[in-house]
């Protein structure tokens, strides 16, 4: 389960940026300082600047299983609706901003997360999806294991 929450935050932190990122020319410099201003919004928990940093909506598998409440919700969706992996894709995945602030913000953004999305190598990936221009955010959080 650790190892699925941190490939699931990795693109939580990548929905999040990318959101903002969606010119022709970004820089380098141009991407570190937003992601400089992402850690400091984190840090001091800044939930406004974090909005304003963010889409309306964040794309955040892990929020929809992570309290027991939407683990049984889950459970019982996979079990009983034949669309269930389709309708996680395509809608159910993309939490309102006011949402995810009030029910999932400080549940994945711990004290422990932050310290290491701020300690840990950084790596910039620019590619274009549908002629949009995307820089992710590579940040690896956990040490490699003889499984992950």
């Amino acid at each position: 389960m650790v190892k699925n929450i941190v490939v699931l935050m990795f693109l939580f932190v990548v929905s999040i940026v990318c959101a903002q990122q969606k010119t022709e020319n970004v820089s380098l410099k141009e991407m570190k300082q937003v992601w400089a201003t992402f850690l400091s919004t984190l840090k001091t928990k800044d939930t406004l600047q974090f909005k304003q940093l963010s889409a309306s909506k964040i794309r955040c598998y892990n929020c929809l299983e992570n309290t027991l409440k939407e683990q049984k919700k889950f459970a019982y969706s996979r079990d009983n609706d034949e669309d269930w992996y389709t309708k996680i894709y395509e809608q159910d995945i993309y939490i309102p901003i006011t949402k995810f602030l009030a029910e999932d913000y400080s549940l994945i953004f711990t004290h422990h997360f932050i310290g290491l999305l701020a300690e840990s190598e950084t790596i910039y990936v620019n590619h274009a999806i549908e002629a949009v221009n995307y820089i992710e955010v590579l940040v690896t959080t956990t040490k490699p294991t003889k499984f992950h």
